[in-house]
């Protein structure tokens, strides 16, 4: 969630504004101000991401507040909203992100989220980058890296270990359970001896990059205590946490958590226990594609064949969703593309089972047929 504060002397303006900015999810409006002053003297106890604010203001302009902002807390991003185009050049010269000019239609403040949005995140990606030196890589292949400089471990269960305290921080984790899950076929005692043996390279490795003591061992359990480190599998669950809350995810979220998500978890790593865990995550990449096809059907409709030739390459054969695509292209008057889709399954079915359609979709290719006539 992006928190924002708004600005403008003029008390109809601002609360049109903000109701205009209610249909952003994504972006919580913090506190709004129709004084400079009042503004100037809270700013040192507010925390905010973006403002926005008019250029034509009483005690200050715009332009002074932006400056003053911008001087003093330099990763705000500064948005002017203002019936006046002569300063969009000075305002840009200050540093904000966006000029709009009123009326403020919602095709226009949609691309202004997005671009708040954007710059939110690499601010986050530089704040994370300046307060750690660990980056750990789930997706495809599971690496570590320290200072850019790929971390080589001791041996490869030593690797599995740590691969698996990262997929569980802060949980207390029996020490059976750790030697019956990485080495399921030795026996008790020579098993035990392989834990002890992991976690004291697992330890000397992450001792040697700054992070000491970070596994803790009580009562028989192991708890991994997640230091400060760049994850992104972390950054996938932070994004589809704030996905599945909002009932309208905007597609730049969508895409963000695509984009980290890449071919799955531990894609080149065969660790047989991460597997409910690969399950759960890829339910969720289903999700965002099939949001992702939802929301942009009506308005993107190269984006949405691309959404949906990935939900259908992961489960080619589910009838039942096929025929929901199809009839959401149909409303979408997008009858040259639902037809291309059923005559690729249809082909790929015949080939691959030696099956022929359903009686429910050769009926909805007819249709197609006479339309696409």
């Amino acid at each position: 969630m992006i928190r924002a504060v708004l600005i403008d002397n003029e008390p109809l303006a601002l609360h049109y504004f903000q109701n205009k900015l209610h249909a952003f999810q994504q972006i919580q409006v913090m506190q709004t101000f129709t004084s400079v002053e009042v503004f100037l003297n809270e700013l040192p106890t507010m925390e905010f991401e973006a403002i926005f604010l008019e250029v034509k203001l009483q005690e200050l302009s715009g332009l002074e507040v932006a400056d003053i902002i911008k001087t003093e807390r330099p990763q705000v991003s500064v948005i002017f909203i203002t019936a006046y185009h002569e300063f969009a050049l000075q305002a840009y010269e200050i540093g904000s992100l966006d000029y709009v000019l009123k009326p403020i239609s919602h095709a226009r403040l949609e691309k202004t989220v997005a671009r708040i949005e954007h710059e939110f995140s690499i601010q986050q990606m530089l704040q994370q980058a300046t307060q750690t030196v660990l980056n750990v890589q789930c997706f495809d292949q599971f690496a570590v890296y320290s200072n850019n400089s790929l971390v080589a471990f001791k041996t490869e269960k030593t690797k599995e270990l740590f691969a698996y305290f990262i997929l569980h921080p802060n949980i207390p984790i029996h020490r059976d359970y750790l030697i019956e899950i990485l080495w399921p076929d030795l026996d008790y005692v020579r098993a035990k001896s392989n834990l002890h043996t992991a976690l004291s390279y697992l330890r000397k490795t992450l001792n040697t990059i700054g992070y000491e003591n970070c596994i803790v061992f009580s009562n028989k359990y192991y708890i991994f205590e997640k230091p400060n480190i760049v994850c992104d599998l972390y950054d996938f669950q932070k994004l589809h946490e704030d996905f599945s809350r909002l009932e309208f995810p905007s597609i730049s979220l969508i895409n963000q958590c695509l984009s980290i998500y890449k071919n799955g978890l531990f894609v080149f790593d065969d660790y047989e226990w991460s597997t409910a865990y690969k399950d759960k995550l890829m339910k969720s990449y289903i999700e965002l594609l099939e949001k992702g096809f939802q929301t942009t059907v009506f308005s993107d409709t190269e984006r949405a064949m691309e959404f949906l030739h990935a939900l259908i390459e992961y489960d080619p054969y589910n009838e039942q969703k096929l025929e929901h695509y199809l009839y959401t292209l149909i409303q979408a008057g997008l009858h040259e593309q639902a037809l291309k889709i059923f005559q690729t399954y249809t082909q790929k079915l015949e080939e691959d089972l030696a099956l022929t359609p359903s009686s429910t979709l050769l009926e909805i290719s007819k249709k197609l047929i006479v339309q696409h006539k």
